[in-house]
């Protein structure tokens, strides 16, 4: 921000009898680039004599022995983070090359500081980071928000930037977070289980009774099997990268998705497009009912600019 919001000054002399000599001190004061206040004193020999200074109450703006030569301007910044409650003054003895001496003041005044240019430190943010089973897919989820925006970095790094008025511990304004780390950790397998073969069932021997002709024999019926229904679920987020389904764990179920048997009860990644689940009775002594065919589809919008958090959903 470069409006001027004030300038301020005042001269003091002390000098000896006769003597013109002097430094025309003044000060203007600016809000600062993420906050406080720029202020730009300058400072004018009066003489046609080169002139050193001997003596500063603000030697961090002009050090002892700064030098002026004949009736030269020299401006001279400094930058103030707390506001002053009394008027912000810059007093300077001298030395001119005929050995005059005098001391001079300029000030500004505290109503010139305005509340405008406050700037509030704030700590970042902490940011999760979502490492999912796998190789290589550990990435940041999504930034708490707060006085600042985010930017997620082609290296997978995030940059934070502190909003107008605001800083970081230091007077920073901006801080990176590194790509995070992916921990490699391999997804577990879920134990291949063969569909279970009916047994063959082998009809027992029967020995008929002697019996008289018009006796009728009872009739012996099969056992009934036992009905069970089957359930699948999918959760179709942003991208592809959160995209999962579940097949519900029930007893007398085998459940596979391209030949391959699922593991029931937990979150598996979709891993494409579209999924087909089919339920199968595990046994003769089970029989489905509803629907036991899920052809699962799912979108691939694209995501936010920070990426999201999937929920914790027991996968691993």
């Amino acid at each position: 921000m470069t409006l001027v919001l004030a300038v301020g000054f005042a001269v003091v002399g002390v000098a000896g009898a006769a003597s013109a000599h002097h430094n025309t001190i003044s000060g203007t004061v600016a809000c600062k680039t993420g906050g406080g206040w720029a202020v730009t004193w300058t400072v004018v020999n009066s003489e046609d004599r080169t002139e050193w200074i001997t003596a500063s109450n603000r030697t961090g703006v002009v050090p002892v022995g700064t030098e002026l030569t004949r009736r030269q301007t020299r401006t001279f910044a400094e930058t103030v983070t707390v506001k002053p409650t009394s008027p912000l003054t810059l007093t300077l003895s001298a030395r001119w090359s005929n050995d005059t001496r005098a001391t001079n003041s300029g000030s500004i005044k505290v109503e010139k500081f305005s509340d405008d240019c406050n700037v509030t430190t704030v700590q970042p943010p902490t940011v999760p980071v979502v490492d999912d089973c796998g190789p290589g897919n550990a990435h940041y989820g999504q930034v708490p928000s707060g006085p600042w925006t985010s930017t997620t970095n082609p290296d997978g790094s995030v940059t934070v930037t502190a909003t107008s008025g605001h800083q970081f511990p230091g007077g920073q304004t901006t801080t990176t977070y590194p790509a995070p780390t992916d921990s490699d950790d391999p997804c577990p397998t879920p134990p291949v289980v063969p569909p279970v073969e009916p047994p063959v069932a082998t009809p027992p021997v029967v020995t008929p009774p002697v019996v008289a002709p018009p006796e009728v024999l009872p009739e012996v019926l099969p056992a009934e099997a036992r009905a069970v229904s089957a359930r699948a679920r999918k959760i179709d987020k942003c991208g592809t990268r959160g995209d999962v389904y579940k097949v519900v764990e029930r007893s007398g179920v085998v459940y596979t998705s391209k030949g391959k048997v699922l593991r029931q009860g937990v979150w598996l990644k979709a891993g494409g497009k579209r999924v087909t689940v089919r339920a199968h009775a595990a046994d003769a002594s089970y029989r489905l009912q509803g629907k036991q065919v899920w052809k699962m589809s799912f979108r691939t919008r694209p995501c936010a600019s920070a990426p999201e958090v999937a929920p914790s959903t027991g996968s691993r």
